[in-house]
């Protein structure tokens, strides 16, 4: 019997500065993200969030700017506070930033704290009790640790004055950027509303009190066909267009109890989807799958189709955690800043202030800088050029012409990322846990390559980091029983011992013919290039001095990427394509890496490849994977004494035990 358990998701609301209530003589702006003063303001305005909240722990971080000095005060206020005075008059309490002192209902708890220069990060966080804890922060270290006064529903707010409209603007981060201390990584949202759980089964099924859900009823909607499942890889010689698991599921609803979640576009919720025995409590049961919901298509009134998408919808969230504010450019505000992964050459440089003196690099500290140009000329560090304090943006000791690009690394002594390295980035910028790290850390001991490097600027998602990255090894992704990313490389199937095989299938058990494609490898290229340029320089943006910028030196800059690397191998005739084809572009940082990689391809295809099809049924013990590889045998196409071969796609169907599997090699 199959389970199909749908459940809520938790999305988040974050907080943004209320524009009703709201003091008098600010300004709310670009979508609440911003609060500044409207005209001359002596007497501070309060402005507050538009989310309270009354028990757990919370914070906010805050970034100032304008022309005029940093007359704020950050901090907590219940609803009876006046928007009339500062934080802390009354009903709350707060940092007075020009002042170095926190206020609570007009009393000074603490001086002496730091005055923040324009510019600086400060933030608080709380812990809302009566009394509540409150802690402050200044460019993410804490300053002051106190017990405030307030209780309740609570706001984070700030209160502004100024000499002038526009003389000072503030901007909240609750949690939805990057954060630069304990304040933010707390934040300041509420959770979406959840949904009710449908519990789904082939039958009616009641968990016993000691299972997880306890005694909880699943409804027997689902089809006694059950769900076919799909996973599968691609890896760049054939497509290189990573593939992702789906599933279909139909359910018999004559009552029309899934009418409501059908016709409200209901999506995006994650599915778990496992199997027990008929009598079985829910203990014994096993992980077939998980997914999201895509959509519930009805096919009449009897029927609906249930279509699953792979649970790692999140890998289409924005790499880059960070956005450029106002006061950095009005062409870049609320743009998301460029990541840097490992090591990564031409990574363009962003000007943030009027005269170009100050470059940002990436959202993320820097690990070592090799090199930084302006147009080309080398810039001598230490003299021409530091790196500022939060290690992500370069100070200039004069403006420069530009385009101004540096070679950096995540890494010390601008060393790449290795696999686990890059991916660890990747995934621990969205708090991603559900992926195989040892599968990662497997393809870094075989390979031995030193690493990667992955330049994601505006618009880069998670995704498209995954997919750049693995295409340098050759590996692609899928997700396993337990909704855990794998990973799997394109190996030759006969490199595998005979001990090692994960199956051994024979023609008798196949359900019907075998059916063989001919591996074409459209994409298969001699050439594999390496340090691909963050950005790609015309002509027109270099010096002409050829002393300073030697050809060999521009033609780098001016490339997509700095080097190939290129294999003499023997190629089976079918891929006499690859002689003249366009180097594929890996994010391979060292050539002696890209070399291997290359020649590793190419001797895969040294005999002709063939993809084989064949379905197998009744057989719901068999549950094979994307990578794993085995052997077949057939009485034709020269497998009568069995071929080892690599699994590439598996639709399986729990439930029925029928397969359809898409098997790789010789």
């Amino acid at each position: 019997m199959t389970i199909a358990t749908q459940m809520s998701p938790a999305g988040k609301t974050f907080a943004r500065w209320s524009s009703s209530p709201l003091g008098a003589d600010l300004v709310v702006g670009d979508g609440g993200m911003t609060v500044s003063t409207g005209t001359a303001l002596v007497t501070p305005r309060l402005a507050r969030s538009t989310i309270a909240h009354d028990s757990g722990s919370h914070g906010a971080e805050f970034f100032f700017w304008g022309d005029d000095p940093v007359v704020a005060t950050i901090g907590v206020v219940m609803p009876t506070a006046p928007l009339s005075a500062e934080v802390g008059y009354s009903g709350g309490a707060g940092w007075r930033l020009h002042a170095g002192e926190v206020v609570a209902n007009g009393v000074v708890l603490v001086s002496g704290l730091p005055i923040p220069i324009k510019g600086a990060t400060v933030g608080i966080a709380v812990d809302i009790g009566s009394p509540s804890r409150a802690r402050f922060f200044l460019d993410g270290e804490q300053v002051a640790d106190l017990m405030v006064p307030v209780a309740g529903a609570i706001h984070f707010a700030v209160s502004l004055a100024s000499t002038k409209a526009g003389g000072i603007s503030c901007a909240a981060n609750a949690g939805q950027w990057q954060a630069l201390s304990a304040a933010a990584h707390a934040g300041w949202f509420i959770e979406d509303e959840q949904v009710e759980p449908m519990r789904l089964a082939s039958e009616d099924y009641m968990t016993l009190a000691t299972d997880a859900p306890a005694s909880a009823a699943f409804m027997g909607l689902l089809a006694s066909d059950g769900l076919s499942t799909v996973a599968s890889v691609s890896f760049w010689p054939w497509e290189n267009a990573s593939r992702s698991g789906s599933a279909q599921v139909r359910v018999m609803d004559s009552q029309g109890l899934l009418d409501a979640a059908a016709i409200g576009a209901l999506r995006g919720q994650p599915v778990a989807v496992r199997q027990v025995l008929q009598g079985q409590p829910l203990s014994t049961s096993v992980a077939v799958a998980r997914f999201v919901l895509d959509r519930i298509d009805i096919e009449d009134d009897g029927r609906k189709l249930l279509t699953f998408r792979d649970a790692h919808n999140d890998l289409d969230s924005p790499l880059g955690r960070s956005v450029f504010l106002p006061p950095q450019g009005e062409g870049i505000a609320w743009q998301t800043m460029p990541a840097v992964i490992g090591a990564v050459r031409s990574a363009p440089c962003i000007a943030v202030n009027r005269d170009g003196s100050q470059q940002w690099l990436c959202d993320f500290p820097i690990g070592s800088v090799e090199s930084v140009m302006d147009r080309g000329a080398k810039l001598e560090a230490g003299t021409a050029y530091t790196l500022g304090p939060r290690g992500q943006h370069l100070v200039l000791s004069s403006p420069p012409v530009g385009p101004v690009f540096a070679d950096v690394s995540s890494q010390p002594d601008m060393a790449p990322a290795t696999l686990r390295q890059a991916l660890t980035e990747v995934f621990s910028r969205i708090g991603k846990a559900s992926w195989s790290a040892d599968d990662a850390q497997a393809i870094d001991q075989i390979s031995g390559y030193g690493g990667v490097g992955f330049y994601g600027g505006d618009g880069a998602t998670v995704r498209d980091a995954l997919s750049g990255i693995l295409t340098a090894y050759t590996a692609d992704w899928w997700q396993d029983d337990d909704g855990v990313l794998r990973l799997a490389r394109l190996i030759d199937p006969e490199s595998i011992a005979d001990a090692d095989l994960r199956f051994d299938l024979d023609w008798n058990v196949f359900a019907g013919d075998l059916i063989v494609l001919p591996d074409l490898a459209p994409n298969l290229s001699r050439r594999l290039a390496y340090q691909p340029n963050g950005v790609i320089l015309g002509a027109g943006d270099l010096i002409t001095d050829l002393e300073q910028l030697p050809p060999e030196r521009r033609q780098q800059l001016t490339s997509v990427c700095r080097g190939q690397a290129y294999s003499g191998g023997m190629l089976a005739a079918r891929y006499a394509h690859a002689d003249s084809a366009a180097p594929m572009v890996s994010r391979l940082d060292r050539k002696e890496d890209a070399q291997a990689e290359i020649e590793r391809v190419v001797a895969l295809y040294e005999v002709p490849r063939n993809f084989y099809a064949v379905r197998i049924n009744a057989r719901p013990d068999l549950r094979l994977r994307p990578g794993q590889v085995g052997r077949i045998t057939y009485p034709r196409y020269g497998l009568q004494a069995g071929r080892k071969v690599l699994v590439s796609g598996v639709t399986s169907n729990p439930v029925t035990g029928d397969h359809v599997l898409k098997l790789w090699g010789a």
